[in-house]
């Protein structure tokens, strides 16, 4: 499959991916426990950030895990493969949105990782026909 993102698809998938390792970065640091402020001048942002930062990994400490957006994300840069990228797709075990609130009629839904690879395939990250392989291969059965 032949790559045809533009430099600005790039731009906001580095972006996301420095985000992600900043992240992870934070959290490593303060797991050897490293001070907020020496978290802070290593990654070059201030301490209430790196105290945000670690709130929110507290909070939603599943926004560190490998995700089906990160893959198509490193595709997007050149640092994986076409073929790695769509080998680990095709066998990602996704979620699907669900009503977080069934009871509640103008309840929230609350995502799935099969709805990074929808957002990427709209943005124009995963082209129109590995999108299609992606499709066929989480379908349903509706034959049950």
């Amino acid at each position: 499959m032949l790559k045809t993102h533009n430099a600005l698809q790039e731009s906001y998938a580095e972006r996301e991916l420095a985000r992600l390792h900043l992240l992870r970065g934070v959290s490593e640091a303060s797991k050897q426990k490293e001070s907020q402020t020496a978290i802070a001048r290593d990654a070059g942002i201030s301490q209430p950030e790196v105290h945000r930062i670690l709130r929110k990994i507290s909070d939603f400490p599943k926004m560190l895990e490998r995700t089906p957006r990160e893959v198509i994300l490193l595709w997007v840069t050149g640092r994986i493969s076409h073929d790695e990228l769509m080998g680990e797709l095709l066998s990602w075990p996704y979620t699907f949105s669900v009503d977080a609130e069934p009871a509640n009629p103008l309840g929230q839904y609350s995502s799935g990782t099969w709805e990074q690879v929808t957002e990427a395939m709209l943005r124009g990250l995963l082209g129109e026909e590995d999108y299609r392989r992606l499709v066929e291969r989480v379908r349903p059965d509706t034959a049950a």
